[in-house]
């Protein structure tokens, strides 16, 4: 079976983190069954960069991915530890037999580099699951490079995006898996 991967291309990461996280509360409010990570960030005023951590969308679990460096850092840094626990809560529930669609919160610098999420994305696809990702401008050749041509570039809306997956899913219902209205 092949596997429909959407791609939402970005500038701003926050604002497709938000996107995101937003898209995954409708989603659930249809009944369907996510799998993958979506991204919150929360700014803080007093540091250089707020916390970042990836939710798990089969259980809810937050796991905090920054780390603060101290007052004179330049920038925060990805924690490796909180990525690979991430990573871990993703691939069991990609894994598992009832899954809808799969949400990878991005293909960033770290998959980029041959690390972060690749092992995930590759598990989607390769269990033709619909996968949902972003990817920023800049690092589109390193995704192109990872993945083809064999994807679809998304409007950046919440509207564009929550009609996409209904109709991956809905696509899926057709061909005769079981998926949930």
């Amino acid at each position: 079976m092949q596997s429909a991967i959407g791609v939402v291309v970005y500038q701003s990461q926050h604002l497709v983190d938000g996107l995101l996280v937003e898209l995954s509360r409708r989603l659930r409010r249809r009944d369907l069954r996510l799998a993958g990570l979506v991204q919150h960030n929360e700014d803080d005023a007093c540091t250089i960069c707020g916390d970042m951590a990836l939710e798990d969308l089969a259980t809810g679990q937050r796991i905090l991915i920054s780390e603060q460096r101290g007052p004179g850092a330049g920038g925060c840094r990805l924690d490796p530890q909180g990525l690979a626990m991430s990573a871990g809560l993703a691939a069991a529930s990609i894994g598992a037999d009832d899954v809808d669609l799969v949400i990878l919160n991005k293909f960033g610098k770290a998959e980029a580099e041959g690390g972060g999420l690749r092992d995930e994305f590759a598990l989607a696809v390769g269990r033709g699951l619909p996968t949902l990702t972003a990817v920023g401008e800049a690092l589109l050749p390193a995704w192109r490079a990872f993945a083809g041509d064999a994807w679809q570039r998304l409007e950046p809306t919440l509207g564009a995006l929550e009609a996409w997956c209904v109709a991956q899913v809905a696509g899926r219902a057709g061909a005769g898996e079981r998926v949930s209205s």
